[in-house]
């Protein structure tokens, strides 16, 4: 946000007395892959350290004059160090794609900006999405791109553009890459699932070089949304045949389940799965069938296929769906590490209100075993390494799985609990995972759960019914949030290691823990080996039935705020209505003082110091709500804008907490929103303030000046009146009640002391208007009346 922030304040200065003439909206997009750059603008930084393959939203800038953009490293000091320059003149009302592209040095594809003023933020309809290309990758000739038979952009050059196409946004597009007018020979296969996006657009950009091999700037197609996020398009394996218009293509899932070390894996040669993770998952994948396929296993510190260890060879038949799931234990000779393949995968149940449940055993010390629901005998007397078929049963329910020796059903190995309810239509696979013998947290027997999107998770353990001596165990629901900007950290509780490698703004779902005993709560640094290693303890006790909410704040060696723990007992998992969202509010950022939060101009929450909740406010989920900070006793200074939309979180809960530092630094300040199920995102900032009593975005304790304004209403001057407290630079806006800026004077630099000034406005139509005030980098408004 902050160089955001600094990109817009600079070219309001840039506009000084040109915004007569208009504005376009631009979008810079950085596909050069060279060091991380600085943009100058008529000698004005607009962008620090403007990393390769990121991009900024859509912004306004003045139009009609000439604006000299410069270029130089991300170490650059001032506009001297510029290597490149670059001079524009915008058309007013024109939305413009400006792509940073080449190699800084070299002669034959020289670093150049390429311009495109056919740029567009909309798509025809609500349904569609609007997609342009750029060619952007320096050694590649001319490309054609396909989606499956259909040449979506034909012959583009090394530094152009194609123009923008409208598809329907419900549907995943297969991709292909060839040279321009070669479509068997496939550069790269890709796919392209822009289904969030509809109504909007986004510029698919082809990026790096070719002949790179190097990770970092090596050739994959690339999106930025309008927005300015941007991430690679997935890649897919290419076609044996590239040219079958219909490749020969199976369906696969693999699943880890060898209590073994990271792996990675390898098809054919090529790294398919980087550092793949012990009860990790993929979601289903088309793979090429009817081909040999050597899969080759090795260790996490692998640096190619040379270093497998292990290796199968499979050929998968067209059409079918597959699952694959690594298993057995690396160097044991009775269950070695092997892969066992299924092919009767699913990836969708026999109807909308039913989910798909398969199972496999893959526990290597376990007998065979059967697995009940209640009476009901679901799976039975499955051998280790082999599958159970799928079931499907009503979604909408919650089932008691039972896990026996096969044929002995009164012995009871574990209870559990099934709720898939969230899966309806869908598929999963339950697969006995772990040592039956092991006591070891990071390997016992469990059984876990597939999802046919590739999440994984344990079923929720209950006791053991017939074991009259075991009794219900007291429970809380509890979600633990990281909101300390300090290094990932180590949660260990009463001396077990519960999170590993916890990183900040990062949250766990609500989980099951133990009520009515002391909770030892540990913090330690992520490299720590034992509870011995631990920098802070905190002691809770939890209310059974109880759901909490714990969020480390704090700065770990700070005497004025200092790291701690702060609970909540008033949590919650669900709306109460099913068609709102609950939210609530944490202040935890740590050198900002107490704030409101607005919506719509309403106080949502009110007075929130540093370490302390609010309540849930239960809202209707289906709108975009415009949230404001202000200081806790000034909600007419608007620190910071931002859209929160969470229509796609009905009926659930959310957390919205402040987090970084306001004064910046590798962790400035944004509000983060933390789902119930753990998932966390920042909110969208909203950059321009348009006619709101504000100080500067970046700071709530920011100085402004205030100022008098006479007569109102107005016929043809209003006089202004103000005292600097410093010299300072000073200019004078006044903008419609659409946030338009109509009248745009600068006063240069004025002496500290009592101040006043004019400003002709009998040009202006009769109507409300807003006079802003600008001193050095902070802002002042005040509403006026023209009456003519």
């Amino acid at each position: 946000m902050k160089s955001i922030v600094r990109l817009v304040a600079a070219l309001c200065m840039l506009a000084n007395l040109t915004f007569a003439q208009g504005t376009a909206r631009v979008q810079v997009i950085h596909n050069s892959p060279t060091p991380t750059v600085d943009i100058y603008a008529n000698g004005t930084k607009l962008l620090d350290n403007f990393a390769f393959r990121t991009a900024t939203p859509y912004i306004d800038v003045p139009a009609g004059v000439t604006v000299n953009l410069g270029v130089g490293l991300g170490t650059s000091q001032s506009v001297s160090d510029i290597l490149v320059n670059f001079p524009v003149v915008l058309t007013a009302g024109k939305r413009y794609v400006v792509i940073a592209n080449g190699i800084v040095g070299n002669a034959a594809k020289p670093f150049t900006l390429a311009i495109n003023d056919m740029g567009a933020e909309t798509a025809t309809s609500s349904t569609n999405v609007g997609i342009g290309f750029f060619h952007g990758s320096p050694d590649a000739p001319n490309v054609d791109i396909l989606s499956g038979t259909s040449k979506l952009f034909s012959n583009i050059a090394y530094g152009t553009f194609g123009n923008y196409l409208n598809v329907p946004a419900n549907a995943t597009y297969p991709i292909a890459v060839t040279p321009a007018g070669a479509n068997s020979t496939v550069v790269g296969s890709y796919e392209a699932n822009l289904s969030f996006w509809a109504g909007k657009t986004a510029v698919i950009f082809a990026s790096g070089l070719l002949g790179s091999t190097n990770s970092n700037d090596k050739f994959e197609p690339w999106v930025a949304l309008s927005n300015g996020a941007t991430f690679p398009l997935k890649s897919v394996p290419t076609p044996n045949n590239p040219n079958d218009p219909k490749p020969k293509e199976a369906r696969l899932q693999v699943i880890h389940n060898s209590p073994t070390p990271t792996v990675d894996i390898y098809v054919n040669g090529n790294k398919l799965l980087d550092n793949f993770v012990f009860r990790t998952a993929t979601p289903f994948i088309s793979v090429p069938a009817g081909v040999d396929l050597n899969i080759g296993v090795a260790s996490a510190t692998s640096t190619s296929v040379r270093d497998t260890i292990a290796n199968f060879r499979v050929k998968l038949d067209s059409g079918k769906t597959y699952i694959a799931i690594a298993n057995g234990i690396v160097g044991n000779a009775t269950k070695p590490f092997t892969i066992a393949v299924n092919a009767m995968g699913s990836e969708t149940a026999t109807s909308a209100t039913n989910v798909g449940i398969g199972f496999f055993h893959g526990s290597p010390d376990a007998p065979n075993v059967d697995i009940l629901s209640g009476t009901s005998k679901l799976f039975s007397n499955i051998a280790y390494n082999t599958f159970g078929n799928y079931l499907n049963v009503p979604a909408n329910a919650t089932y008691p799985i039972t896990v026996t020796p096969a044929g002995a059903n009164t012995t009871i190995v574990g209870n559990y609990e099934a709720n898939l309810s969230f899966w309806a239509g869908k598929t999963g696979i339950i697969f006995a995972s772990g040592l039956l013998g092991s006591n070891n947290s990071n390997d016992k027997f469990e059984p876990w759960v597939a999802l046919s999107n590739g999440a994984t998770f344990p079923l929720k353990a209950l006791p053991i019914i017939n074991n009259p001596i075991e009794p219900k165990p007291r429970e809380a629901r509890l979600q633990v949030i990281h909101n300390s900007p300090t290094p990932t950290v180590d949660i260990y509780v009463n001396g077990n290691k519960l999170l590993d490698n916890f990183v900040f703004r990062t949250a766990t779902p609500y989980i099951s823990v133990p009520a009515g005993v002391d909770l030892n709560i540990g913090v330690a640094g992520a490299t720590s080996a034992s509870v011995r290693d631990t920098i802070a303890n905190f002691k809770v006790k939890l209310d059974s039935g109880k759901t909490y909410v714990a969020i480390a704040y704090g700065v770990v060696g700070s005497t004025t705020t200092p790291f701690s723990i702060a609970v909540s007992n008033a949590g919650r998992e669900k709306s109460a209505d099913a068609n709102n969202v609950d939210i609530n509010f944490f202040h935890g950022s740590p050198d900002a003082p107490t704030v409101d939060i607005l919506a719509g101009g309403n106080v949502l929450f009110n007075d929130k110091s540093f370490g302390h909740f609010d309540t849930y406010k239960s809202i209707p989920a289906n709108a975009t709500y415009r949230l404001a900070v202000t200081p806790g006793n000034d909600n007419n200074t608007i620190v910071a804008r931002y859209d929160a939309n969470l229509s796609f979180w009905k009926g659930n809960t959310a957390i919205v907490m402040a987090t970084g530092f306001l004064g910046g630094g590798s962790t400035p300040f944004e509000p983060w929103v933390v789902l119930s199920n753990g998932g966390t995102f920042p909110l969208k900032a909203i950059t321009a303030l348009q006619g709101e009593n504000s100080s500067t975005i970046n700071g709530l304790s920011k100085s402004k000046t205030d100022f008098s304004i006479y007569p109102n209403p107005v016929e043809d001057r209003i006089f202004v009146e103000f005292d600097l407290k410093n010299e300072s630079n000073v200019q004078l806006q006044i903008l419609n009640t659409a946030g338009q800026i109509v009248i745009n004077e600068q006063k240069g630099r004025l002496d500290k002391g009592l101040q006043q000034t004019n400003v002709d406005v009998k040009n202006l139509n009769s109507g409300l208007y807003i006079l802003r005030l600008t001193e050095n980098d902070a802002i002042t408004t005040k509403k006026f009346v023209v009456r003519h």
